[in-house]
């Protein structure tokens, strides 16, 4: 086999070969957004010619500290489903052995099966097909995450999580970051947060220092930082004093971060997006990652607040909405109607999350952390950074959970399950399956709809009777005018942000909600979709 180009950035790239992550930066950097470079293995690119892949990259990209092998899987970063924190993504000192480890690993992320326990969860096809986004690795005094929606050219409901330093211990849950909302008449609030250390990409020299000698955080020199350890590329400092009082990220940085996030929706045709920036020690700003914000924030201005005096309950930071009762569990893989009482959650928690469990407490991370989108995709009640919940919460307690409010309150009696797990309430519903069932399950279903993949055949569908009382569709993702040929008796639907629904023309209006149900039949994920 022979090798494939290497395309950059400053190209026109597609999906198909780029991953939709390097194809979105293209855009952005086609609109003058503030991208960093960087350069693609795209998902065709053979195994055996990788080693030269890796020698051209470091020929065309200067990293005097270090390189980031980025994940640009063709499934992720969709509209239904954002495969947050799920694929690899890895910083490596720009050394060619170093490299090419960091980039296969990346390669290799695509087959987890935590990416297709999510994928059926979410009712999406994960295509295992995964291009490298390699980029030098950029050394930030700040960096974090934006969600928001945008209407009018205008921000109009936002939330901004930043840290000093690489914002990987937030979006990973381990560290909550400083947090600006929009407030009362669109002003500004913000929640302050304590950093103790700050996360950069080292020089090989830096790499090379023992802990307790210092490095430079700005170009005069004049703010220096401890080293407290380094690894796999990146130093782990000690925050100086003369930064821990100030804020992260000023007011400016923020209005010039809305305004590229503003831009950001326009070109990509988004109005809720999601974005990952930073801002170098030059004061510039960056836009490292982008892509439609799947679920929207919770609304925390409708949602129940408990007393501040009641000593009972523990608060937090409103991650995922909804409310779960039940006993707590610390560990384990079966959390079935249960609360989960964790810190930080990797990928490897997805298919204990895909087991039904009550609700979610965090003792770290914020609204904008993995943890945080994932519960929300999957419709799981969680709340974040209640530091005390390990300590405060002892196994087999009895708790409700307010992913509104962010609250948790002891409860007086364990429900069977969940309230959004109530198979009872399918009656206005349509479940998505992959496979027809013979016969149809009778679980008080509006109707069935058939995942089918665009790039197959037209779907043949068994006769159902068109008009009976279960009508059975199918459903198709993506932008395509009509991907397949429609069979006869079925009319399109265009579903907006969703895809194309296939509808039998002399059955009642399709259902306004979708479903994915587990083995068990208990509902894993619910959504309204609008025509």
């Amino acid at each position: 086999m022979t090798a494939t180009d290497l395309p950059s950035l400053d190209q026109d790239l597609h999906a198909e070969m780029a991953g939709a992550k390097a194809a979105t930066l293209a855009r952005l950097a086609a609109a003058g957004l503030p991208v960093p470079a960087g350069i693609v293995i795209p998902v065709d690119h053979p195994d055996e010619c990788l080693p030269a892949a890796v020698a051209e990259i470091l020929a065309r990209c200067p990293a005097p500290r270090g390189l980031i092998a980025r994940s640009s899987a063709v499934s992720e970063d969709g509209t239904t489903a954002s495969f947050a924190g799920l694929y690899t993504s890895r910083i490596s000192p720009a050394r060619p052995e170093a490299l090419l480890d960091a980039i296969r690993a990346v390669r290799a992320s695509v087959h987890h099966s935590t990416v297709t326990a999510y994928s059926q969860a979410r009712g999406v096809i994960a295509l295992p097909r995964m291009a490298v986004l390699v980029q030098p690795a950029l050394r930030p005094a700040c960096s974090g995450v934006l969600a928001a929606a945008v209407t009018d050219g205008l921000c109009t409901r936002w939330r901004i999580e930043a840290l000093r330093g690489l914002a990987e211990p937030l979006v990973s849950g381990t560290q909550t970051g400083e947090i600006h909302t929009t407030g009362q008449g669109h002003r500004a609030t913000v929640r302050f947060t304590v950093q103790d250390t700050i996360q950069l990409p080292g020089t090989p020299e830096e790499l090379e220092m023992p802990p307790g000698e210092w490095v430079r955080l700005d170009p005069a020199g004049s703010v220096r930082a401890k080293i407290q350890t380094s690894d796999a590329g990146v130093l782990h400092l000690y925050t100086p004093a003369q930064l821990a009082e100030r804020p992260v990220l000023t007011p400016d940085a923020r209005e010039r971060l809305l305004a590229a996030a503003t831009t950001a929706a326009t070109a990509l045709g988004l109005q809720h997006i999601d974005v990952e920036w930073a801002i170098d020690p030059h004061g510039r700003l960056h836009l490292v990652q982008a892509r439609p914000l799947t679920v929207p924030l919770t609304d925390h201005a409708t949602a129940g607040q408990a007393a501040a005096d009641d000593d009972q309950v523990l608060h937090g930071i409103a991650a995922a909405p909804g409310r779960g009762t039940g006993p707590t569990l610390h560990t384990g893989d079966d959390i079935t109607g249960q609360v989960l009482i964790c810190r930080a959650l990797g990928p490897e928690a997805v298919p204990a999350l895909l087991t039904g469990p009550a609700a979610v407490v965090a003792t770290t991370g914020g609204e904008l952390s993995h943890t945080a989108i994932i519960t929300r995709e999957l419709g799981i009640p969680c709340v974040t950074n209640v530091t005390t919940a390990l300590t405060a919460l002892l196994p087999g307690a009895v708790v409700e959970v307010d992913g509104g409010a962010g609250t948790v309150r002891p409860a007086p009696t364990v429900p069977a399950q969940r309230n959004t797990q109530d198979t009872g309430t399918l009656c206005a519903t349509a479940v998505l399956t992959r496979a027809l069932e013979q016969p149809v399950p009778d679980d008080g279903r509006a109707a069935t709809l058939l995942w089918h993949d665009t790039g197959g055949p037209a779907p043949d569908l068994p006769t159902f009777g068109t008009g009976a009382s279960h009508p059975v569709g199918v459903l198709l993702s993506g932008d395509a005018p009509v991907p397949v040929t429609v069979p006869a008796g079925y009319c399109p639907i265009r579903l907006p942000g969703f895809g194309m629904m296939l509808w039998p023309q002399d059955a009642p209006p399709p259902p306004s909600e979708i479903a994915v149900l587990g083995p068990d039949r208990r509902i894993l994920y619910r959504r309204t979709v609008y025509r």
